[in-house]
């Protein structure tokens, strides 16, 4: 017996090594396909919006997991609380890059702030797609692309929309107010120059007076108080029309304009929102809103996605895809 314990080591030695080297995390092996070939292996991937309490960015969320669904990603949905949280936005997008995902997608809160981030990102060999919003940053080279409305069409739209729903001798001289959203946001920035030039080609109708918001409905809806309130004389609203640039923006300055005509103040100023919501589609349909210029969150989130698998997977994809828009009122939403 006393030669047996000897015999024991190199065996023990063996299933100790066998034991350690199944302790390590494996990498996901590729899942046979029907035909037996070798299916791609899951991709990881994370998808920062710039916020994640509106229905817009739920409806974007929506897009990006059904197309995390359909092309085998695991994705990680992660954003700060509203718009206006930009350093909030910043940590999470740095510990995302640090988590070990093969990808990032984001809408950031921030064109500029965000843009010496997403080049960091891609010196370390992570893509990142854009969508939503614009990067101050060189596509191709440090982000993939960039998936969204053309905003400053879509800004155009508003003004038109507005102008032909106030038609050709507008009261009031023609004045007009605009509720914009945050300084940084670059998609709302386009968006309000895209009104304003618009709006520049009908001499009758001009901008009285516009201000910025701090990114929420209830801080829209007292920038919007204090804005209508200028402009009420003899309990009537002495503008020819109103426009808001998005979801928060509009619901705010929907809020304002109801309470007005709640107190019995003469309301004639048409009111073009930008995006749409429960309470914005309420507000089609009780008339206090007069139009809806309303983009396809969902679709971006989708497409945002499949970019960046494309891209992974050796694919080309366009620089640029517009998701487009749609005008809506209270006919088209009965």
């Amino acid at each position: 017996m006393k030669h047996a314990l000897p015999l024991l080591f190199p065996a023990l030695s063996a299933a100790i090594a066998l034991l350690l080297t199944g302790c390590g995390k494996a990498p996901e092996a590729a899942t046979p396909a029907a035909d037996g070939s070798a299916a791609p292996a899951k991709i990881t991937l994370a998808a920062i919006p710039k916020a994640t309490t509106h229905s817009y960015w739920k409806a974007a969320e929506a897009g990006a997991r059904r197309a995390a669904a359909e092309f085998n990603v695991t994705l990680e949905w992660q954003g700060p609380l509203d718009d206006s949280k930009v350093a909030d936005q910043i940590g999470i997008f740095n510990n995302l890059a640090a988590s070990g995902v093969q990808g990032i997608l984001l809408s950031p809160c921030d064109d500029k702030a965000l843009a010496p981030h997403v080049r960091t990102a891609a010196k370390r060999g992570i893509p990142v797609a854009i969508f939503d919003s614009p990067l101050d940053a060189k596509p191709g080279t440090d982000y993939v692309n960039f998936t969204a409305t053309d905003n400053k069409a879509a800004g155009g739209t508003a003004a038109e929309t507005l102008s032909g729903l106030i038609g050709g001798s507008p009261a009031h001289e023609g004045q007009v107010l605009v509720i914009r959203f945050t300084e940084g946001s670059a998609s709302t920035r386009l968006r309000e120059e895209g009104f304003t030039a618009t709006l520049a080609k009908f001499p009758a109708l001009k901008v009285a007076a516009q201000q910025f918001t701090d990114g929420s409905m209830a801080g829209a809806q007292r920038v919007a108080e204090t804005l209508l309130g200028n402009y009420v004389k003899n309990n009537k609203l002495e503008l020819a029309g109103v426009f808001a640039s998005n979801q928060p923006t509009a619901e705010g300055t929907y809020n304002a304009l109801k309470a007005l005509r709640d107190k019995g103040v003469e309301v004639s100023a048409k009111f073009v929102g930008f995006d749409d919501s429960t309470l914005l589609i309420q507000g089609l349909q009780n008339g206090v809103i007069d139009a809806l210029v309303v983009q396809d969150p969902e679709k971006m989130g989708y497409l945002g996605v499949k970019s960046l698998v494309d891209h992974l997977q050796g694919r080309p994809v366009e620089a640029y895809v517009d998701t487009g828009v749609t005008v809506k009122n209270k006919a088209n939403t009965q």
